[in-house]
């Protein structure tokens, strides 16, 4: 006789969430992995951030352009 019979394991609700979790966290990952190696060689990386920390890789600010004044429209 077998004293412990086996149960048949239910998948819970928490076990659900921790491979969700798991399964996402590889799929940024890898995402950012590839995104990294794909890009091109050469080219600047370029933020948008206003972070002095990040100031050497902000993108240059375009020079303001005159409005059209209103007499110059049709």
């Amino acid at each position: 006789m077998n004293r412990h019979p086996r149960r048949s394991k239910q998948p819970s609700m928490e076990n659900e969430v921790i491979v969700a979790v798991i399964v996402l966290y590889l799929l940024i990952a890898v995402t950012m992995v590839t995104v990294h190696y794909l890009q091109p060689a050469g080219q600047e990386t370029r933020t948008s951030s206003s972070s002095p920390s990040h100031r050497h890789f902000s993108a240059p600010v375009p020079p303001p352009t005159a409005a059209p004044t209103p007499a110059a429209m049709p």
